[in-house]
């Protein structure tokens, strides 16, 4: 089985997700540069580099991932760093969402308080599950909404982050950053388990131990044509459903 993974390509792309923006038009930019395209020149783009990598292997992949917006009364100008995977084989969906409406495996976790945690006796409240990294942007942008939430549902819920880096470099972190989770870190095995590749990752798990949700992150918000981070009122709603 030979897998390629090929180099990362950048294009920009605005967005909003509110419905009220849909009659808006969409404009795009690519690679950074001051050139601003239509939908139409964006999607023959994408068609063009799919054709361009064509060659290389099986099948092309095209991840994106959202940078930035602009919004006005009457467009939006998106922003997307794009990343190509080449590889000879279907790329296989994360193992993680095997876990949906199931169980974790049993594991017992150590936190940077030395504290055990045994994942399979949290029963009896819901949890959430947070996987992330120090130099994550994405993962560090949704951290003061997850602080809001673990306030307002303290005692309700167990609320664990969970990382592959040592605990020295957790620490260090912390001292400058707010992370209100009880924190594991060291956790490189536990993860490769889950199959976790794409952070962050956050797991809902209820009151039995069961896996009823994996999301990638918390959604961002749009305010005054500036994309920002989101103020978790999804991930509160369904916690609400958990108690």
């Amino acid at each position: 089985m030979k897998k390629i993974t090929f180099i990362s390509l950048l294009l920009v792309i605005l967005f909003t997700a509110c419905n009220q923006e849909k009659s808006k038009k969409v404009y795009y930019r690519v690679n950074h540069t001051k050139n601003i395209v239509t939908q139409k020149e964006y999607d023959t783009l994408i068609s063009k580099v799919e054709k361009r990598f064509a060659h290389a292997a099986k099948f092309v992949e095209i991840r994106k991932t959202i940078i930035d917006s602009i919004v006005s009364h009457d467009s939006i100008i998106k922003t997307i760093r794009l990343k190509i995977n080449l590889s000879d084989t279907k790329p296989e969906k994360q193992k993680i969402y095997s876990f949906l409406n199931k169980k974790l495996p049993p594991t017992i976790l150590t936190s940077i308080d030395n504290k055990k945690i045994d994942l399979s006796k949290l029963n009896g409240k819901p949890t959430l599950l947070n996987f992330w990294f120090t130099a994550c942007q994405p993962c560090m942008d949704e951290m003061p909404a997850l602080n809001k939430i673990s306030e307002n549902f303290k005692g309700k819920v167990n609320f664990i982050a969970i990382t592959f880096e040592k605990k020295k470099s957790v620490e260090n972190f912390l001292k400058i950053h707010k992370f209100n989770f009880t924190q594991i870190a060291g956790a490189t095995e536990f993860i490769k388990e889950l199959g976790i590749k794409h952070y962050p990752k956050n797991l809902f798990i209820d009151k039995n131990g069961i896996v009823r949700k994996i999301d990638i992150g918390i959604p961002d918000t749009t305010s005054n044509g500036k994309l920002k981070g989101g103020n978790g009122k999804e991930f509160e709603k369904y916690i609400k459903n958990l108690l």
